[in-house]
């Protein structure tokens, strides 16, 4: 089943209005969703680090995803990998892909097209319920979508979650944005 189009474009359109090209990742650092979801899974091309809050992290992610920190530990594990940051929809992680490439890990990219939410439409229009994982491994739908409104643009079967106060918390991020890229 192709992916809805009116909520591809829905989704695309919170991205152009969150700003994250001001991020300045051209196409040669950003992966495209589907290019993610056809890797081969045995033997993957790509390192997925999710950028998202441990409260995010904890409602799912997306299997085999390691965190921000698994990587700072041993980057010279992930030299040979390209790396591609994802967040809900790709704002975080476009911050997280340029403070690592600015400090030299030119193999990171960030996931394009909607992100982690752009991921969950296109596995559950391709059919699968349950395209992520808890921390036990275990396959579920619940997403974090940080505020409410994002959750229908997840996709079909998809159960949104989000932050008490997403404002709040999207100020924080830009703050902590802002401090670390200037």
């Amino acid at each position: 089943m192709p992916v809805n189009a009116e909520t591809q474009k829905a989704l695309m359109g919170v991205v152009e209005n969150l700003g994250t090209a001001k991020f300045g990742l051209g196409e040669s650092e950003t992966v495209g969703v589907q290019e993610i979801i056809n890797d081969n899974s045995d033997n993957p091309s790509y390192v997925l680090l999710d950028a998202r809050s441990e409260e995010e992290r904890n409602v799912s992610m997306i299997a085999g995803a390691i965190t921000k920190d698994d990587f700072l530990v041993n980057p010279d594990k992930y030299k040979d990998s390209t790396v591609v940051c994802y967040c809900t929809v790709g704002y975080i992680s476009g911050a997280c892909t340029l403070e690592l490439r600015n400090q030299g890990h030119l193999n990171v990219k960030n996931m394009g097209d909607g992100a982690l939410l752009g991921y969950t439409l296109h596995k559950t229009s391709a059919g699968v319920s349950k395209p992520l994982v808890k921390a036990d491994g275990s396959a579920t739908n619940d997403v974090h979508t940080f505020m409410d409104d994002l959750a229908p643009l997840a996709g079909e079967g998809m159960v949104g979650k989000s932050f008490a106060d997403p404002p709040a918390v999207l100020e924080a991020a830009n703050a902590a944005i802002k401090e670390k890229l200037g």
